[in-house]
């Protein structure tokens, strides 16, 4: 069992259902509104902590009743929250808006602003700790840089999930071991339209010359394309079901390829294993509770095979 350290958001969702999504100055009725713990540091953690690893998180919450709760749930996983600070300013947020399957989301960082470069380079015995550590940018960019500064001195695997996209110093891609991005995200990056495997070959290029050793993007509907270290390219489909909620899809898919490559499974079956994970997850509503568990996964994986 690998120790993974998480570092990122923490947040509580807002969300409500939609025929369609409204127009400017529209009012409309939506139906099934819900309060769910999410936040893509929160959710990967979660998504990581299914899979059976030792998980810690490092972030930041409000002291109101948000804070609180979402710290408890965190915890209800089995995630480690000592490195989780109470701040004073409000626990992040978001605003999301499902419509069809798929949502539409509207961030307030709140104390997620909170954790500062100073925040990480005092955590050092956590680095010490993790075998990989998994970011994101619902962060301070700038403590992305020194999270990852310091996880590369202590020897981790460093994954980024480069979301949403903001613009970083290029030095950042240097400590990365794996890049996560969707195609959107893939394209704001590289200045490359990706919209297919196809398109996404010179991407994928261009995220190792940009500095990363290896890099991966999802594809929505036709499944995602990665390169490795030694520049070999590869894709990988999907699993057919039933789409309810796509909300955590990219971040369960992250914590499932996180866990199986800290365990030392090759690309191929890591990306079959995560792809398995985020299927299962978008087939039922919210964040963190539609992860499933490595038992719900290995079950699913056998009636696949």
């Amino acid at each position: 069992m690998k120790n993974i350290l998480v570092i990122g958001s923490i947040n509580m969702d807002y969300v409500i259902h939609t025929a369609r999504l409204p127009k400017l100055g529209e009012t409309i009725t939506g139906s099934d509104f819900a309060m769910n713990y999410g936040g893509k540091g929160a959710n990967q953690a979660v998504a990581v902590a299914k899979q059976g690893c030792r998980t810690k998180m490092l972030g930041a919450v409000g002291t109101d009743l948000a804070g609180g709760l979402a710290r408890k749930n965190l915890e209800d996983y089995g995630i480690d929250c000592g490195a989780v600070a109470a701040v004073s300013a409000p626990t992040g947020a978001a605003v999301i808006t499902v419509c069809g399957g798929d949502n539409h989301i509207i961030l307030d960082i709140g104390a997620n602003g909170c954790v500062t470069p100073d925040v990480i380079e005092g955590q050092t015995a956590l680095f010490d700790w993790a075998d990989a550590v998994v970011l994101q940018y619902e962060i301070p960019v700038e403590s992305v840089l020194a999270a990852a500064k310091l996880a590369k001195a202590h020897g981790c695997r460093v994954i980024l999930n480069p979301a949403p996209v903001k613009t970083v110093d290029p030095a950042l891609y240097g400590y990365v071991d794996l890049v996560v991005p969707n195609e959107f995200e893939a394209s704001l990056l590289t200045g490359m339209e990706v919209r297919d495997r196809e398109s996404a070959v010179p991407a994928l290029r261009k995220l190792q010359e940009m500095g990363c050793r290896s890099a991966l993007i999802t594809l929505g509907k036709q499944g995602c394309a990665y390169i490795n270290e030694d520049n070999d390219i590869a894709y990988a489909g999907i699993f057919d079901i039933k789409v309810v909620d796509t909300t955590a899809a990219g971040d369960s898919f992250i914590g499932g390829l996180c866990s199986m490559l800290c365990e030392g499974k090759p690309m191929h079956e890591a990306v079959r294993y995560a792809t398995a994970v985020s299927t299962l997850t978008v087939s039922r509503a919210g964040a963190g509770v539609s992860i499933p568990t490595e038992d719900e996964v290995q079950a699913f994986l056998r009636e696949r095979a």
